[in-house]
């Protein structure tokens, strides 16, 4: 008994230190967890959960033409929401009825050609441009039956033509009687929306249309052989401009700042991407790519702000004038009239604006 005795003293000997061994495994893990815990804490208390962005809401009346095109890319490719914006795009007719929807509250930002703009800072309203979008030279165009002896500009004295008044169509149209030597009282102007323009011409209501892309097209599609297509590049390039009320641009410099970043990353993707550009503008318009294809080659967008856009508001506002939808008055300074901090701050080389 003495010989297993030391044995027996060995071995518990042996299970007393793997306890012990055991137990200051257990302590240092327990001394480890809580001083993670500790840490975490701490680390809580200091870099408390940052909480999610606050999205901001706006709402932009625009046409559905091709050349509202950045807004649905900005869109559907999501890069709206990455700025942390929630816009609403809301249809209209045109650019006219689009500043409409901002005077009247129902839209922060209106996306229009430069004409109604012009005219409502001429009748007093306090609107300023954030940017231009694009530029067109050549996008109008006057469509006409052959059938009712229209050959040439000059057989236009007399007929009925379709025009929206107060839109860029009609200041094209003054230009194009004017370069043509025609005088603009020598024809008898009807009021149409842009959509109407088609089914007037191929109704007989009117000899002849003035408008812009895509309603030229539809006006010729609807004729066919007999549509005569009146056109001079370079008579009329029309600017689409992002309308807002003065005081919401200067009071919201952060959200517009998103805005143009959005919209020039989807610039970007029309100049890369134009294939994929174009089936989102495409499945927006609810029109055949293949259609739109020629239209869509001829676009090309980029946000800016440039000086020679001043000059044409100014040349509008001399129309607006003689045309009667404004007060006779010296040509206003417009340059109050164009918002230039957000577009400065998101990309400096885009703005040539003297300022």
């Amino acid at each position: 008994m003495s010989t297993g005795r030391p044995q027996v003293l060995a071995s518990d000997a042996k299970m007393s230190g793997a306890l012990q061994g055991r137990l200051r495994q257990a302590s240092a893990g327990v001394l480890l967890l809580a001083l993670l815990l500790a840490l975490g804490y701490l680390g809580w208390k200091a870099s408390p959960p940052t909480p999610a962005a606050t999205v901001e809401n706006l709402r932009i009346a625009l046409s559905t033409v091709p050349q509202s095109s950045l807004f649905p890319i900005a869109a559907a490719k999501g890069y709206f929401a990455a700025e942390g914006l929630a816009v609403t795009l809301i249809p209209v007719s045109h650019g006219k009825v689009a500043i409409e929807r901002v005077l009247a509250g129902e839209a922060e930002l209106a996306l229009a050609a430069e004409v109604p703009f012009v005219i409502a800072v001429m009748k007093g309203e306090a609107l300023s441009v954030a940017a231009n979008l694009l530029d067109i030279d050549g996008g109008h165009a006057l469509v006409a039956r052959r059938d009712r002896g229209i050959a040439a500009a000059a057989d236009l004295a007399g007929k009925r033509v379709g025009v929206s008044f107060g839109a860029s169509g009609e200041y094209f149209l003054w230009a194009f009687l004017i370069r043509n030597m025609l005088a603009p009282d020598s024809l008898t102007l009807v009021d149409l929306l842009p959509a109407q323009m088609a089914s007037a011409l191929a109704g007989g209501t009117v000899d002849a249309v003035a408008t812009w892309e895509p309603f030229v097209l539809d006006a010729q599609l609807v004729l066919g052989d007999q549509a005569l297509t009146l056109t001079d590049p370079g008579v009329y390039a029309q600017s689409v401009v992002i309308v807002a009320g003065t005081g919401f641009l200067s009071g919201h410099r952060g959200t517009i700042e998103k805005l143009l970043r959005a919209l020039i990353k989807a610039e970007r993707l029309t100049r890369e991407q134009p294939e994929e550009s174009l089936a989102i503008v495409a499945a927006w318009l609810q029109r055949d790519a293949k259609v739109l294809r020629p239209l869509w080659n001829t676009l090309n967008f980029r946000v800016e702000l440039a000086q020679s856009s001043l000059i044409t508001f100014e040349a509008e506002a001399r129309w607006a004038m003689a045309r009667g939808y404004v007060a006779s008055a010296p040509v206003p300074n417009f340059l109050p009239n164009v918002y230039l901090d957000a577009l400065l701050a998101v990309g400096r080389e885009r703005v040539s604006v003297l300022h």
